[in-house]
């Protein structure tokens, strides 16, 4: 199951622009940012020219656990970024957390969590009945790589949705009618 997280995100991270990497050489005991050695919970890093990836397990009974372990992350790859930077790059840092059980005390921290960027951006990817969830969500990765060649839409001047959107856009602006489209989805579901 979780193997097929660090897959999905290896693969996103790869389209990306990132690559695989080690933590190992942040670990030493002259880091005083994080002296304490491995992260338990770690499934898999990725770093790029301009940020970071952590993927870590936070699944436990109580979400209490979980804020600990989430805490425990976000210091280690704050630390690992504080040393990248140190070369006078700015990095982000993106911490994704994944659980595999998710009770009604787990949704509020998932709520929690992400609105939390101190540090870093947090991400939370669940397992659902349809497997992991949520992963889209993950800023830096973006859109997914299509492997077949997609032809690109034409123009038919006689559809009616075209001529709907363009007497809109006429009718309203461009600002007017994205700000209603926005309202027409729910981005934080």
């Amino acid at each position: 199951m979780l193997n097929e997280l660090v897959e999905i995100i290896g693969r996103r991270a790869l389209d990306a622009g990132f690559y695989e990497a080690t933590t190992q050489q942040y670990l030493s005991i002259d880091n005083q940012n994080w002296p304490d050695g491995d992260l338990e919970n770690q499934l898999g890093y990725w770093e790029s020219s301009f940020a970071s990836i952590l993927l870590v397990d936070i699944t436990t009974e109580t979400g209490a656990e979980a804020l600990r372990k989430a805490k425990l992350a976000e210091t280690f790859l704050d630390a690992a970024i504080v040393q990248r930077e140190s070369s006078g790059l700015v990095i982000d840092g993106y911490l994704v957390l994944a659980t595999t059980q998710v009770s009604d005390e787990f949704k509020a921290f998932l709520i929690d969590i992400e609105r939390d960027i101190r540090f870093v951006r947090k991400h939370v990817v669940t397992w659902g009945a349809n497997g992991w969830e949520r992963y889209e969500r993950i800023t830096p990765l973006g859109l997914e790589r299509f492997d077949e060649h997609v032809e690109p839409a034409v123009f038919n001047p006689d559809d009616t949705g075209y001529i709907q959107l363009l007497e809109l856009l006429a009718e309203l602006g461009s600002e007017e009618l994205a700000e209603r489209h926005g309202k027409e989805w729910n981005l934080n579901e």
